[in-house]
């Protein structure tokens, strides 16, 4: 079983700021090339479900967009995504809060929510009432949940192209932004999953074997 949290893609272009502020850096990215290189990366990478990350979402809360070239930008995009979904057989998982998880032996998997930079894993613990795994934060983090038997939730990094990233630059919080993938394994209709975290060491990643 094969997962990926969401945010395959960037779209910084279609944030507010890059289309309000004429000297926005975001305004120069190109959409198409940061688009196609995030499908085909999960094209490659074949997940049975593909997570609606909130930089997926844009493309959702835009489709309506009362600029016909953003909402026909939008509406094409989700609809090759659709595509590719139909095309690797997998599920389509809504960017959602109450309906944005799916359970693998008795933990919940799901992009995430709240950013809080202190307390956003643990929020979502105590909120989905189990143990979780998200991505969202970009940071690798495991924190237990302060309810009974102490749920665990991991958040396990990302493989954006971090410096690239330049609406967040000057936030303190980049500093704690890793690459992470999560591996491991679950009891199918029960209860018990192990989750491993892996990040690169000195930029080479290095899989047990």
């Amino acid at each position: 079983m094969t997962l990926h949290l969401g945010d395959f893609v960037d779209l910084s272009g279609l944030m507010g700021s890059a289309r309000k502020d004429p000297d926005s850096p975001e305004r120069s990215s190109s959409i198409r090339e940061d688009f196609d290189a995030g499908v085909n990366f999960v094209r490659e990478l074949a997940p049975h479900y593909i997570f609606e990350g909130n930089h997926e979402h844009r493309l959702t809360a835009l489709q309506y967009s009362p600029s016909a070239i953003v909402a026909h930008c939008c509406t094409s995009a989700k609809s090759e995504i659709y595509n590719m979904c139909k095309y690797l057989k997998a599920q389509y998982v809504p960017y959602d809060i109450e309906k944005g998880w799916r359970i693998l032996g008795g933990t919940a998997f799901g992009h995430g929510y709240m950013f809080s930079e202190s307390s956003a894993v643990r929020d979502h613990v105590e909120m989905v009432q189990k143990p979780i795994v998200m991505g969202h934060l970009h940071r690798i983090d495991r924190t237990a949940g302060r309810s009974f038997g102490a749920p665990v939730g991991w958040s396990i990094g990302c493989l954006a192209d971090i410096p690239s990233m330049h609406y967040a630059r000057r936030q303190r919080s980049v500093t704690r932004w890793q690459h992470g993938v999560a591996w491991g394994e679950y009891v199918e209709g029960g209860q018990g999953c192990t989750v491993n975290v892996l990040s690169p060491v000195g930029g080479v990643w290095r899989y047990p074997v």
